[in-house]
């Protein structure tokens, strides 16, 4: 597995540096019969979400990293690279025909179901509220009247959105932003929202490295009772790569049935995170 940094600029006009991850073996392009049917795939991402895909030494690594490299080592008529995107830019790559595929822990939203395709998960989503250690907010039912800030169009604002209607009488106050995650946390502890509702293991690695105090985080104690709070994450295709998605699946299916997913979990988050095998079929 070879990973080469290069500079890129976003071709779809925002400016960003790259980074190619040369996911395929020199093995696996021997084994192809005719190299010329080999297609690219070039997969947009970030590469700041830590445990998911980021940067150290150089080099692209990551939960999802490491189950694209599977992906990419078991299929011989693909070749899988990474492009750096900012976060509001990545799934406009798929728009423009500038990558075939996404990742940056995508969960699934109502609107972005109606444009594109998902492929089975990957692993079974780990959120914590984050608050002010002076409120320590640690139910799905003590939201009932904060407000929060949530990026337009995630699976974080369908959620509060649904809760809103299903509990008119203890509403979320939502505000809609642009702000990286790092900057709504910060926005907790000056006072300016109550809390996040936000993966665990990736907003605790934006508060240590931002170096931001007086926040607490807590996995909600009534989860289980409120299970429309709970997520999911997954490759994202446009609807031109229904192939690819099979393709992608098929395999995914296979590191779901033989512990892959599960090593990876306990390895990146401490866990087994692996999703139920009913959610494979």
């Amino acid at each position: 597995m070879k990973l080469k940094n290069i500079m890129l600029s976003s071709l779809i006009g925002l400016a960003a540096f790259g980074l190619l991850c040369a996911c395929s073996s020199s093995s696996k392009k021997d084994s192809a019969s005719d190299t010329s049917t080999v297609k690219k795939i070039t997969v947009a991402t970030s590469g700041t979400s830590n445990p998911y895909e980021y940067q150290e030494n150089g080099k692209m690594t990551g939960f999802e990293i490491d189950i694209l490299k599977k992906i990419d080592a078991a299929l011989s008529d693909y070749s899988f690279s990474t492009k750096i995107y900012k976060d509001d830019a990545i799934l406009l790559a798929l728009d423009g025909n500038h990558a075939q595929m996404a990742m940056n822990n995508f969960g699934k939203t109502a609107a972005r179901e109606e444009k594109y395709l998902f492929s089975y998960p990957l692993s079974e989503g780990i959120n914590a509220i984050f608050s002010r250690e002076t409120d320590n907010i640690t139910t799905i039912v003590d939201l009932a009247g904060k407000s929060t800030e949530i990026p337009t169009g995630t699976n974080y604002g369908d959620i509060m959105e649904n809760w809103n209607k299903k509990n008119p009488d203890k509403k979320i106050t939502i505000n809609y932003s642009g702000n990286t995650l790092a900057d709504r946390l910060k926005a907790i502890s000056a006072g300016k929202i109550d809390f996040l509702f936000a993966s665990k293991s990736a907003a605790e690695n934006f508060v240590k490295q931002a170096g931001i105090t007086g926040l607490t985080d807590t996995v909600p104690t009534d989860l289980n009772s409120h299970p429309e709070f709970k997520t999911y994450e997954y490759f994202v295709f446009p609807e031109s790569e229904k192939k690819l998605q099979k393709a992608v699946n098929a395999e995914m299916k296979k590191l779901q049935a033989d512990g892959t997913l599960k090593t990876l979990s306990e390895k990146y988050f401490g866990s087994d995170q692996t999703p139920d095998v009913n959610q494979y079929q």
